[in-house]
């Protein structure tokens, strides 16, 4: 403990400020570091004070316009990308009605030709018939013996046609007629020497399936289509 000293009032309170030695406190103690000055506070004019705020302002209404530029553009990018997805689905949709639509009508096609074919071949098939044999007389030999296998109901008919397009085509072999009952009415079959030709409606009914098959993606569907 700090031994006490007796107050003997020989500090003198009159003396002027400036006497203090610096360094020194008022009871002659001395102090750790000089006491230094702190600078005034910086001060500033109207002017600049009015132009600090309004490049304070101008930044933050420049920060604004930026923020809501990025978003629209946010909102933007995330609208096309949903308009862009919608536009897929909407797409395979009609791609898909589409597709539907063309197996319809094919299958309507097919179904309306079935059901006009036999009328239609009692009314042109000897007109097919005298077709096959003009084009058939045209290219073989002229001298060649030609067997025209027909149904019995046409043999007649389709004779009389026969040799006038021999003679327009200036065939000068020799036709024979033959009735088959194996032949459909509106089919025929030629046979000469080593080649031969025939109109036959299954095959071409056979060939309109296949067809219609591939149209339609599969044998099963064109059997529906067909039937």
């Amino acid at each position: 403990m700090s031994k006490l000293q007796k107050y003997l009032f020989e500090l003198n309170f009159d003396a002027p400020e400036d006497s203090v030695e610096p360094g020194l406190r008022l009871d002659g103690q001395m102090l750790d570091e000089p006491i230094e000055e702190l600078p005034p506070p910086p001060t500033y004019s109207e002017e600049e004070l009015t132009l600090a705020r309004d490049q304070a302002f101008e930044g933050g209404r420049q920060a604004g316009f930026q923020e809501a530029e990025a978003s629209t553009e946010r909102r933007m990018a995330t609208a096309l990308e949903a308009l862009a997805a919608q536009l897929a689905v909407i797409k395979a949709a009609q791609d898909e009605a589409n597709d539907l639509m063309m197996k319809d009508a094919v299958t309507v096609a097919v179904a309306v030709m079935r059901k006009l074919a036999p009328e239609w071949i009692r009314r042109n098939g000897l007109d097919e018939i005298e077709n096959v044999v003009q084009q058939c007389l045209a290219q073989i030999d002229k001298d060649i013996r030609v067997t025209i296998r027909t149904n019995p109901l046409e043999c007649d008919a389709v004779r009389d046609r026969a040799q006038r397009v021999a003679l327009e085509t200036s065939f000068d072999g020799k036709l024979i007629f033959s009735p088959d009952s194996r032949v459909n009415p509106g089919d025929c079959r030629l046979d000469w020497g080593d080649g031969g030709a025939e109109r036959d409606q299954a095959r071409i009914w056979a060939e309109i399936d296949a067809i219609v098959a591939r149209a339609l993606g599969g044998p099963g569907e064109a059997a529906t289509a067909t039937a």
